[in-house]
């Protein structure tokens, strides 16, 4: 059987770890700013970190989460990995850009994983939309929790989340249903797309 801790990646830039080693025949499925990730079940996925400081930080933060139907479950953290429930499905970006559409159902859902990383006293209560994977049983679940609960002032709205549905072309709509389910968060995201039109 391969062995997941012969595995080796480095930061590489700012933006993502590059893989430097790799013995074992487990798919490379994904890699980021801290670490890379591999299928090794299928129900299983080691995520590989350039450095034992973030195996700490994201260890914490699923730790913290844990028993919350939006989080993968942590199985086991070593010194530079984590092992996590594996999530079968696209991430919500791929998912919204192939269906053209945003259903009032899927802002109800969207509006859940935000009440639910609120309640679960998240920092960052938001999501880029490549990092919220939508499952066979229509759930959604956020994964890359590095700075879920780091301690820095950030925006009262959804920005990430926001700014990823306006390139799709789906941000009036998402507040058009936001309006009919969540009056009181529209009266406070309502504006976001007067800003972007002014930014950009």
């Amino acid at each position: 059987m391969d062995d997941f801790k012969s595995i080796r990646v480095i930061r590489e830039g700012e933006n993502k770890v590059e893989v430097v080693h790799n013995p074992t025949s487990y798919p490379l499925i994904g890699n980021g700013k801290q670490g890379a990730v591999f299928k090794i079940a299928p129900d299983k996925c080691v995520k590989i970190f350039a450095e034992h400081i973030k195996v700490i930080k994201e260890s914490e933060a699923y730790k913290a989460t844990e028993g919350s139907s939006i989080v993968p479950k942590l199985y086991e953290v070593g010194e530079n990995y984590l092992v996590l429930e594996y999530i079968e499905g696209p991430n919500l970006q791929d998912y919204l850009a192939s269906e053209g559409i945003l259903t009032e159902d899927m802002t109800k859902k969207i509006l859940y994983l935000l009440q639910e990383m609120k309640r679960l006293k998240f920092i960052r209560v938001d999501a880029r939309l490549k990092h919220i994977y939508l499952t066979k049983e229509g759930v959604l679940i956020v994964i890359d929790h590095a700075n879920s609960f780091k301690i820095k002032e950030r925006p009262k709205r959804p920005e990430l989340l926001m700014t990823r549905l306006n390139r799709l072309g789906l941000l009036s709509t998402f507040l058009e249903h936001v309006k009919h389910i969540d009056p009181q968060s529209y009266e406070e995201w309502k504006d976001f797309i007067r800003e972007l039109n002014q930014s950009g």
